[in-house]
C-alpha cells in the first residue's frame, strides 16, 4: 500500500524536532531552520504521525504532499495534480492507494500569482499574512483589501464545503481509499491551547446557506473523521482531550506526543471502520 499524504504544516510535522538535541529552542523565536538539518530532518521524518501510521499498516511507500501555510486550496489542487500526474486518473491501478487528508483552517486561500513566488506561481495566505512584509506592496496591498472587504465566514466556509465535497467525488470517482480530518481552526493572535474549536464551528455553522448545509451533510461521515461530533471535531482537539494532561503542542504545532496520539487514534479509526 502507498500512503499519499497531504495537508499543511501540521501534516508536515512543523516543530516536530527532536528536544534533546536542541536544547537551544527558544519559544516565539525562528526555530523553523533546525528543521533542515539532517539530525532534525531525520526526527520529524520518523515521528510525524502519517509515517507514525505508515509504519502501523505496513506501507511501502509514503508520498507525501503537504506543505507548511498550505490552504485548503492547494491541498485540493495538489492532490488532484499528483494524480493526474501520475494516471491514477487515467486507467492506472488505483487499489494500491491510501489517501490521509488534514484540512486546514477554512479561511486560507490561494491565488495564482503572475510571477514566482516559491515552488511556483500559486501564493496560500491567511490572517497570520497581515502581520508579514512581503516586500512587494502590491501583495501586501491585495491582501489587506481581500481581508478588510471580502473575509467573511460565510464565503470561506462556503469554500471550505465546496473543497470537501469535490474532493471527495474525485477520489470517489477513481475508486480511492482515503480518510480525512479536520486538523484545526486558527484562532488568530490566540495561543493554541486556548483555541475552542466548538465554539468555532458552531459559530461558522450559523453563517452557511441552506444550499451549503445540504452539501454538508452528503459528505461521508466515516470518511471525514469526527465530522458530525462537535465534542471532537478536530485533531486539535482529539490531542487536547487525550493527552493525560501532558502537553501535545510545541508551540503552534504537534508535539511528538501529538503525532503519537493522533497516529494511533487514525489508525485505529480506520480499522473499526473497514477503511484500509
Amino acid at each position: 500500500m502507498k500512503i499519499v499524504a497531504c495537508g499543511d504544516s501540521w501534516a508536515w510535522g512543523a516543530e516536530l524536532v527532536d528536544q534533546s538535541k536542541a536544547p537551544y529552542w527558544i519559544m516565539g523565536a525562528d526555530n523553523h531552520n533546525l528543521h533542515f538539518t539532517p539530525h532534525h530532518e531525520e526526527y520529524r521524518l520518523k515521528n510525524k504521525y502519517i509515517q507514525l501510521f505508515a509504519d502501523k499498516v505496513n506501507a511501502s511507500e509514503v508520498i507525501d504532499l503537504s506543505y507548511c501555510s498550505s490552504s485548503n486550496d492547494a491541498i485540493e489542487r495538489t492532490l488532484i495534480e499528483w494524480l493526474v500526474e501520475n494516471e491514477y486518473t487515467s486507467g492506472r491501478d488505483t487499489s494500491d492507494l491510501f489517501v490521509s487528508i488534514g484540512w486546514s483552517s477554512p479561511e486560507r486561500l490561494e491565488f495564482y500569482y503572475k510571477k514566482q513566488w516559491g515552488r511556483d506561481n500559486w501564493y496560500s495566505f491567511g490572517p497570520w499574512s497581515m502581520a508579514q512584509d512581503h516586500k512587494n506592496k502590491d501583495l501586501d496591498q491585495f491582501m489587506r483589501l481581500y481581508f478588510d472587504n471580502f473575509c467573511n465566514t460565510g464565503e470561506y466556509m462556503h469554500r471550505w464545503i465546496l473543497q470537501l465535497w469535490q474532493t471527495e467525488l474525485m477520489l470517489k470517482k477513481y475508486n480511492i481509499k482515503y480518510v480525512m480530518h479536520q486538523a484545526f481552526y486558527d484562532h488568530h493572535q490566540q495561543v493554541i491551547h486556548k483555541w475552542d474549536d466548538k465554539i468555532y464551528l458552531k459559530k461558522s455553522n450559523d453563517n452557511i446557506t441552506k444550499s451549503d448545509k445540504l452539501i454538508w451533510n452528503s459528505i461521508d461521515p466515516i470518511r471525514f473523521m469526527h465530522k458530525d461530533d462537535p465534542e471532537t471535531g478536530t485533531s486539535h482537539n482529539y490531542m487536547l482531550n487525550n493527552s493525560g494532561g501532558e502537553s501535545v503542542f510545541a508551540e503552534m504545532h504537534p508535539n511528538t506526543l501529538g503525532h503519537k496520539i493522533w497516529a494511533d487514534h487514525m489508525y485505529d479509526y480506520c480499522v473499526k471502520n473497514n477503511l484500509l
